[in-house]
């Protein structure tokens, strides 16, 4: 392929997907990584359009689209409050004594955390997470090791964005991945709006032995802007008591899926 074909393709990649990076376009063209960074540097040049990150480059309106989408933390976890309480009791009765593990930042997961916080919650964890709403609230807990990943934090963001590639969670088995998505349907998966965060949670589905979703009634058959994994890159959902009996059973067909009171 000459170069300037592959510069195309990268360009068509970036308005596609709103971010690239440098690592999976040398996998996708089969060249070095310092031929990708050179290919980049030529398209920054050709159009005001883009803006480079620590390993890679964002399509800057795009970026901009998926900002509005994205709720202030506090306001997203006051929405389906109840619904991701109920998920939240589910996804504590699977952890055992001694678990390793992984939380994304979602208002979910906050839930979750809150109950292993809990003075009457005595297993000893090791729990790793990206959130810090998450991580503040798990360390009023001592039984648990709570360790927080490292990266940059934003202001409408509770999550910490790995712009350095850190490889602490190299360090880690990781027993247990709970995460959530914005959406989620049987045609495109696991979905999120926030494009940063997708990286991070494809790369945490490859890491983790058990891969739990926690998915309330309503990102059920919905998609976001860009998918993370399909179903069988998890090994569970799990959802609130609200979920549609018919949507249950289709997706039930396809992968073990829990519901609240069940």
């Amino acid at each position: 392929m000459f170069a300037k074909e592959r510069e195309e393709k990268i360009k068509n990649e970036i308005y596609r997907k709103g971010t690239v990076y440098v690592a999976e376009l040398a996998r996708k063209f089969n060249v070095s990584a310092p031929t990708i960074r050179s290919d980049l540097d030529k398209i920054m040049a050709s159009s005001d359009d883009f803006e480079r990150t620590h390993g890679g480059i964002i399509y800057k309106k795009k970026e901009e689209e998926n900002k509005e989408k994205i709720l202030m933390y506090n306001i997203r976890a006051s929405i389906n409050k109840k619904e991701k309480e109920e998920i939240a009791q589910v996804a504590i009765s699977l952890v055992n004594e001694r678990d390793t593990l992984l939380l994304d930042s979602s208002s979910t997961c906050f839930e979750f955390a809150s109950l292993l916080a809990h003075p009457s919650y005595t297993n000893r964890n090791t729990i790793l997470t990206n959130g810090l709403s998450t991580a503040m609230i798990l360390k009023q807990n001592p039984n648990l090791t709570v360790i927080i990943l490292g990266g940059i934090a934003r202001t409408d963001s509770n999550t910490i964005h790995d712009e350095f590639q850190d490889p602490i969670l190299n360090r880690f088995n990781i027993d247990k991945y709970f995460f959530s998505a914005s959406g989620l349907s049987i045609e495109s998966g696991f979905s999120e709006f926030n494009i940063e965060e997708v990286k991070t949670k494809r790369e945490n589905l490859q890491r983790a032995k058990l891969k739990i979703a926690l998915i309330d009634h309503t990102k059920f058959d919905q998609d976001s802007s860009s998918t993370f994994g399909s179903l069988d890159h998890a090994n569970m959902l799990i959802s609130d008591s609200r979920l549609d009996k018919e949507i249950q059973k289709k997706y039930a067909a396809l992968i073990p899926l829990q519901t609240y009171g069940q």
